[in-house]
């Protein structure tokens, strides 16, 4: 009779590949996060880094002509989403329509399948980081090339360290629960944050979507319940960081400790929606 294998030995054989993951992940959101606060422009780095994380999730690298066209373009979106939330960031009724257009994109799209629920989340970040950002066609312009920057960084790390397992969020929902709710979440969330607040409008926004994403979720009972608590977690935090406000450093490394984290629980190569949604949060928030 075989001997049974020892569930120590088969945890210090996981542990390796859980953090690698985990590592590789919060580098994927660190480095251009960090580069672009050393350099003065946070609002950039977090462009990158959302560029990055989001075309991470995506799925698998592959190589070649079309994965560098899937990736450029992809960045390219949350570029010029970016972009026009930069150029209309002072007229309120255009940022409004503009959140009425992408929160409808990823509502309808997150009946279809993971990856179109992947890909709709590119325009919403992209105008709320721009919507926080300076305003004008120059700092239109560093956008788009930040998020473009962001996602030939992934290129460039999928080459020189390779990985077999891509991360991915299940950010998938019901059909039809919620689904009004949804597509209205951000243009009244903002509202409501200019008329409380006045401040930090994008983040609370896609605070009120996230809450809403995971209330929304294929899952439920005792996960949803934990993925709202985590998330809810890390909207506390971070509206304690900006209304410190503590320098932008620290927000970057918030973010990175919310990514590692959820790449640690990551069950099967899934991350959890709470700290997927949760590291778009602290991004948003650091430029808002």
């Amino acid at each position: 009779m075989a001997a049974q294998e020892s569930p120590f030995r088969a945890l210090r054989a996981h542990f390796p590949a859980k953090w690698e993951l985990a590592v590789r992940y919060g580098i994927v959101i660190g480095a251009p996060f960090a580069a672009g606060v050393s350099a003065g422009a946070s609002p950039l780095g977090a462009t990158a880094a959302a560029a990055s994380l989001l075309i991470l999730l995506l799925g698998p690298p592959g190589y070649g002509l079309a994965r560098r066209a899937q990736v450029l373009g992809a960045a390219t979106v949350l570029g010029l989403a970016a972009a026009i939330g930069a150029l209309v960031q002072n007229h309120a009724w255009a940022i409004v329509l503009g959140l009425l257009v992408v929160g409808a994109f990823l509502a309808f799209a997150r009946k279809v399948d993971r990856a179109m629920a992947t890909v709709a989340l590119f325009p919403v970040v992209g105008f709320l980081l721009g919507s926080g950002s300076d305003e004008g066609l120059r700092s239109a312009a560093e956008l788009l090339a930040a998020a473009i920057i962001g996602g030939i960084f992934l290129l460039i790390l999928d080459r020189v360290w390779p990985s077999p397992e891509h991360p991915s969020v299940a950010i998938e929902g019901r059909s039809k629960r919620l689904l009004p709710a949804l597509i209205l979440a951000l243009p009244v969330g903002w509202l409501l944050a200019s008329l409380a607040v006045d401040w930090h409008m994008a983040a609370y926004a896609f605070a009120l979507l996230g809450v809403l994403i995971i209330q929304n979720a294929r899952k439920a009972g005792r996960t949803t319940r934990h993925e709202l608590l985590g998330f809810l977690a890390i909207l506390v935090l971070s509206t304690i960081e900006v209304r410190i406000p503590v320098r932008t450093d620290v927000m970057a490394l918030t973010a990175i400790a919310v990514a590692i984290t959820g790449a640690w629980r990551a069950e099967r190569g899934t991350i959890p929606l709470w700290s997927a949604l949760g590291t778009l949060l602290v991004l948003i928030a650091s430029v808002s």
